[in-house]
């Protein structure tokens, strides 16, 4: 019975010694040929299973110290058994660590703590929930943790685990490279093109990550989105002269990439560099590709910059159609209702402000352009007095924009407190019983608003 029983150990041991495999030097999605590196002996093996019993059930509950002469034991003889030997040596490996005090002694563990990561990808690379890749993003983070001061190192392990993890990398993994490529960065100015191509990379993971409703930790992908466009958007290198400088070239040569053409277009966006030639000329090659809400709305902005105001329209109309966000849909409505403002046609501004707002009504730009609007056309009336009335209207949008967005407040209470000014006084309406404190009155012409007389 007892040979028996030593079999069926050596078969367990087996199968799982094959599973793990031996280590990939390339990509953590190719299959190794298996292994076997650790001892047949039966006894041996027993000894390694109870062992692995022993400081499971210790580690398991936190009991570091009792778990550590048998995890010890494990791993030096059958390293090849369990994950739980890698699992839990870097919490007994750092546990050690953090209660040692000789610094020779504690940089052994931070050395064994490193090997650990090897192994476990040597051993267990294979694993499809953590494969080598993935090892190599811990292994980069615990380097971070006890080496703060060697960016390089960590920087380069991370590069290589988000490059083949890709949606697949952590929000951890992914805040970590951002900010070491940023460290990078800071001290070496050269390496600016480098810093906006990871994080450019990094970004594009993230945002489709934190709106995946597959995903069940997409909000924590969410959490790290705007810091790290914050972190981004301070480091200097997201200045448009620099973008300028880094993307010209290269647009042009990728200029039959979608993709590459794509992100430019979004990155130059989202730092509002939209007057820059480098992010028409992205615009104009991807519209032509496969066009999109974005790359419509930056052949727009070309137009607009060139005072083709037609064309300008008509390429801000593409991109409302194509958008699938209201938010988006109502900045090109109000686009549209700027320029044609601009070409004094108010009755088709005020049409467009008004989508704008149906896409999104807690804006406060739309109904200060509608409060300007009216308060340019005191020609509707030739009777001087009711000509005053249109500033009530204008008014009222004005406050309108404050109640909705908080931001618009101090624009809007200036334009109240000039506008205010031109109200109809007790003397004209002496003369206009109808415009009476406190009665309605409805504005005619193209403006067809109704108000209180005050």
């Amino acid at each position: 019975m007892k040979a028996m029983k030593l079999l069926v150990l050596l078969l367990c041991v087996t199968v799982g010694a094959h599973a793990g495999g031996k280590p990939k030097k390339q990509s953590a999605q190719k299959t190794a040929e298996p292994v076997v590196e650790q001892t047949t002996d039966p006894a041996v093996l027993e000894e390694c299973l109870l062992n692995q019993s022993l400081f499971y059930e210790a580690a398991k509950v936190k009991n570091y110290a009792d778990a550590l002469a048998p995890w010890e034991a494990v791993y030096k003889t059958c390293p090849s058994m369990s994950k739980a030997i890698y699992t839990y040596g870097v919490r007994i490996i750092t546990w050690q660590m953090d209660n040692e005090s000789d610094p020779a002694k504690k940089e052994a563990l931070f050395e064994k703590l490193m090997t650990l990561h090897d192994n476990q990808a040597k051993y267990f690379g294979d694993d499809p929930k953590a494969p080598t890749a993935y090892i190599l993003g811990m292994k980069a983070y615990y380097y971070i943790q006890y080496r703060p001061n060697d960016k390089q190192t960590p920087y380069n392990w991370l590069k290589q685990c988000v490059t083949e993890l890709k949606d697949d990398a952590t929000p951890t993994f992914l805040q970590q490279f951002v900010v070491l490529s940023q460290d990078l960065y800071k001290a070496d100015s050269t390496f600016a093109a480098t810093f906006i191509s990871d994080y450019v990379f990094a970004n594009d993971i993230i945002e489709r990550n934190a709106v995946n409703a597959d995903l069940k930790n997409a909000d924590r992908y969410g959490e790290i989105d705007t810091p790290l466009d914050n972190l981004f958007a301070l480091s200097g290198a997201a200045d448009c002269s620099r973008l300028e400088k880094v993307y010209g070239t290269a647009v042009e040569k990728n200029k039959t990439k979608l993709d590459y053409l794509t992100s430019t277009v979004n990155l130059f966006k989202s730092l509002g560099c939209t007057d820059s030639k480098v992010f028409f000329k992205a615009s104009t090659y991807a519209h032509k590709i496969k066009p999109s809400a974005e790359t419509a709305n930056g052949c727009a902005e070309m137009y607009y910059k060139n005072e083709d105001y037609t064309k300008a329209i008509s390429y801000f109309e593409e991109a409302a159609k194509l958008s699938s966000n209201d938010k988006d849909k109502a900045d090109y409505f109000f686009k549209i209702a700027q320029i044609y403002k601009r070409l004094n046609n108010s009755i088709k501004s005020r049409e467009y402000a008004r989508l704008s707002l149906d896409n999104n009504p807690n804006q406060g730009n739309p109904y200060i352009l509608i409060g300007l609007l009216y308060a340019d056309s005191r020609n509707i009336y030739d009777d001087p007095v009711l000509r005053n009335t249109i500033y009530w209207v204008a008014v009222d949008k004005f406050r309108k924009a404050k109640e909705v967005d908080p931001e618009c407040a101090n624009q809007a209470d200036e334009l109240i407190r000039s506008y205010s000014r031109y109200f109809p006084s007790k003397e004209d309406v002496f003369m206009h019983p109808d415009l009476g404190e406190g009665k309605q009155f409805c504005v005619g012409g193209w403006i067809g608003e109704c108000t209180i007389c005050r």
